[in-house]
């Protein structure tokens, strides 16, 4: 069986640094494949690190592991609705820990070993914010699935190219605080359709067919489209919002949900919660097994 990269599924941790860097031109795959070993090589200090691959890195330098259906994110929305815009980038380090010193330490340690191979497009700090909750003050993540589930959510079954790897998904949301937190608590339970204090989710006319938990619990010929979230919180005084992140085993579980969210399904109907949070980044990925990786670093 093909392991996946542990870090995925490696929850508690209260401290994330996110890097996304597209390749410079003319920049071999192979020397990418050496920046990637030597920065998985400088681990350390209690911190853990997933990479993720976007399409045209991952043919390039693994053609033989190339997942089914792996592709470039397109932007979704717009015409005068809501955007999800795309934003697709190359390569992608997601460093976790317990410690802010020593993930900023790693993520320092990644930079330099990619070098002058990529640019670096986004570097963002994210948290944990009081118990596991969005910046809204919502409870992010209670319906991900649990223990064996969260596997075959994720994961690539086993006898299909890239087993063991996950396609991923990368946002980058920028909330408008000051005009959900203007809204009473019980219009923001139903942009959210969970109650705000303990997350139970609202039942039977209660629930908005806009909300956020009507719009992104789905299934397609009876099949939940469940995907596996490992956001974080990100953000300052002036900036300040939810980066998204999340792994499935088929990419296109993101995008039903990002359809339905952002008005272009069937039924026209588009997510509340647009109206307040808005992505400006947007990447498909794949996180390849550990198998998958250890391959890539014997190319050197």
């Amino acid at each position: 069986m093909s392991e996946p990269q542990s870090g995925i599924f490696r929850e508690g941790r209260r401290h994330h640094h996110f890097l996304e860097y597209a390749l410079l031109p003319g920049t071999p795959g192979d020397s990418i494949a050496k920046a990637v070993a030597a920065a998985r090589e400088r681990s350390g200090g209690g911190t853990e690190t997933v990479v993720a691959f976007g399409a045209r890195l991952w043919r390039e330098i693994a053609p033989g592991e190339m997942p089914e259906g792996l592709r470039d994110f397109a932007a979704i929305g717009g015409a005068g609705g809501p955007l999800a815009p795309a934003t697709q980038r190359d390569l992608l380090f997601w460093v976790q820990g317990g410690g802010r010193d020593d993930v900023l330490d790693r993520a320092l340690a990644t930079h330099r070993a990619i070098g002058a191979a990529g640019s670096l497009e986004l570097d963002l700090t994210g948290f944990t914010y009081q118990d596991s909750r969005d910046l809204t003050g919502f409870i992010d993540g209670t319906a991900n699935p649990k223990d064996a589930d969260r596997l075959e959510a994720a994961l690539v079954p086993q006898g299909r190219p890239g087993a063991g790897g996950a396609f991923v998904l990368s946002q980058k949301w920028v909330h408008d605080l000051e005009a959900f937190r203007a809204l009473p608590i019980p219009e923001q339970e139903r942009v959210i359709g969970r109650t705000k204090v303990d997350s139970i989710e609202l039942e039977g006319a209660a629930m908005p067919a806009t909300s956020h938990v009507s719009r992104t619990d789905v299934k397609v010929d009876g099949v939940a489209q469940q995907i596996y979230r490992r956001s974080t919180p990100f953000g300052g005084a002036t900036e300040h919002g939810l980066y998204f992140l999340a792994f499935a085993r088929e990419l296109p579980r993101f995008e039903v949900q990002l359809r339905r969210m952002f008005g272009v399904s069937e039924d026209g109907l588009r997510d509340r919660l647009t109206e307040f949070s808005r992505p400006t980044t947007g990447s498909y990925w794949f996180a390849p097994s550990e198998a998958a990786l250890t391959r890539l670093g014997t190319q050197r």
